[in-house]
């Protein structure tokens, strides 16, 4: 099985988890965009017990942006470690590909949602 590791922006937070992966996931919704601070957001979709906190558990906080979903960060750098969306990937988090420090051809997006938000200039 692949090994994927992933760490936050000052390092407090690393974690791993294990291929295979649900699917991958750019999302151009209004929350992913004002969370991200960026034009949308890419998430790498696991089953919850594929991610393993190795360092850093008691840094991680969590936001609730509503009653099915949150967003759990670094609580030193803020970097968005995962998050969970209870309406779409019930018993799943949503990794920041950001975070992920070996990228593999296996993590490029494969889906698009909430194009309908996206912005005007992004083409795919």
């Amino acid at each position: 099985m692949e090994l994927f590791q992933l760490s936050c922006h000052c390092g407090k937070v690393q974690c791993a988890f294990n291929a295979p992966i649900t699917t991958v996931v750019q999302c151009h919704c209004k929350n992913c965009r004002k969370l991200q601070g960026a034009d949308f957001s890419t998430w790498v979709v696991i089953p919850d017990n594929q991610l393993q906190v190795n360092q850093g558990e008691s840094d991680i906080s969590h936001y609730a942006f509503n009653h099915r979903s949150k967003k759990c960060f670094c609580s030193s750098c803020g970097t968005v470690i995962y998050g969970e969306n209870g309406k779409h990937f019930k018993n799943h988090k949503l990794i920041s590909l950001g975070t992920v420090e070996n990228y593999k051809d296996s993590l490029k997006p494969q889906l698009q949602v909430y194009t309908e938000s996206k912005a005007s200039w992004h083409n795919s």
